[in-house]
């Protein structure tokens, strides 16, 4: 049996690579032409990574998945039909994994023996939005979330970061 309890931390760090299944969401404003949409520029957040090696991971990712979806990337400060943001951060949570056995049954109680084991799981999140450089308000928001591996080699935190954004990016533009 598998029961989480959260220990609520936020920080700003994801390593990535992980052992579980990758959570993703998805919104956006519905009164928005996703057709009109063909250049973003990178804009900053108080909520991107200190970490400046997957720092770049996540930008080069979504630089990849937004040039695969037509967009081109122009420079900060630079004349762009949305302007891209991202943020991360993760959760520390505890997993207690229990077992008993012996016989006896709940009234006799008999013979019983049991163990517990708890495990610390860091869960990561990424946040990237698509916001109006005009109106400043968000058109698109997707966030994927997963349990990360903090012992992850160079090449698998690449290649996790990269199957994470393009699952990400699988739901841009939306489909009305």
């Amino acid at each position: 049996m598998r029961l989480k309890t959260l220990l609520p931390t936020l920080g700003m760090a994801l390593a990535s690579a992980t052992a579980s299944a990758q959570k993703v969401t998805y919104d956006y404003d519905k009164g928005t032409d996703f057709t009109k949409i063909r250049t973003y520029a990178w804009t900053h957040t108080q909520e991107e990574l200190r970490d400046e090696l997957n720092h770049k991971r996540i930008v080069a990712a979504v630089d990849s998945q937004l040039t695969a979806k037509g967009l081109t990337r122009v420079q900060e400060g630079g004349m762009a039909d949305v302007l891209v943001a991202y943020g991360a951060g993760f959760e520390r949570n505890l997993a207690i994994n229990g077992s008993s056995s012996g016989w006896g049954g709940a009234v006799y109680r008999g013979n019983r023996t049991g163990s517990a084991r708890t495990e610390e799981i860091l869960t990561g999140t990424l946040v990237v939005a698509m916001v109006d450089p005009e109106t400043k308000s968000i058109v698109w928001r997707g966030t994927a979330t997963r349990d990360v591996d903090q012992n992850a080699s160079p090449e698998k935190r690449d290649k996790s970061i990269n199957k994470g954004v393009a699952k990400l990016f699988e739901h841009y533009p939306p489909k009305k």
